[in-house]
């Protein structure tokens, strides 16, 4: 669904803890998820917990997060703000996860922006399509 401002994490340099590098229609690298195509995707291994994160160049106001999720969807996470890629603030937490599209507002500042998954809500890995930071 469209959202209202920049994405400001398109095209941007993505980290994660794991991907799926083989297998049926591999690879699905991080960097699938800020392409602003929604016909690609990240893939991590299948176990908890597992991250993926956005570094977005320098420090950067943001009011919105965006997640299109696959059906391999996390059941519980975080979204994480940071400035130097190690320390981390929790700015959303839900133990309560479905899939589909997540969309909330967290007006929040940061350099990197990080989905830290501590729970899967299937048998396979975290998947998803878009991780939107919108300015």
């Amino acid at each position: 669904p469209p959202v209202n401002g920049t994405n400001i994490a398109l095209g941007k340099t993505v980290t994660a803890s794991s991907y799926q590098a083989t297998g049926n229609g591999a690879p699905y690298p991080p960097s699938n998820v800020v392409d602003g195509n929604w016909s690609t995707r990240w893939a991590s291994d299948w176990s908890d917990p597992q991250w993926i994160q956005v570094d977005l160049g320098s420090s950067k106001t943001f009011k919105h997060v965006q997640l299109g999720w696959e059906s391999a969807y996390g059941s519980a996470y975080q979204i994480q703000t940071s400035n130097d890629g190690t320390n981390w603030t929790t700015v959303y937490s839900t133990a309560s996860g479905t899939g589909g599209v997540d969309d909330f507002d967290v007006k929040r500042t940061g350099r990197d922006v990080r989905l830290y998954i501590t729970a899967r809500g299937t048998a396979f890995g975290d998947s998803f399509y878009e991780f939107g930071v919108y300015a």
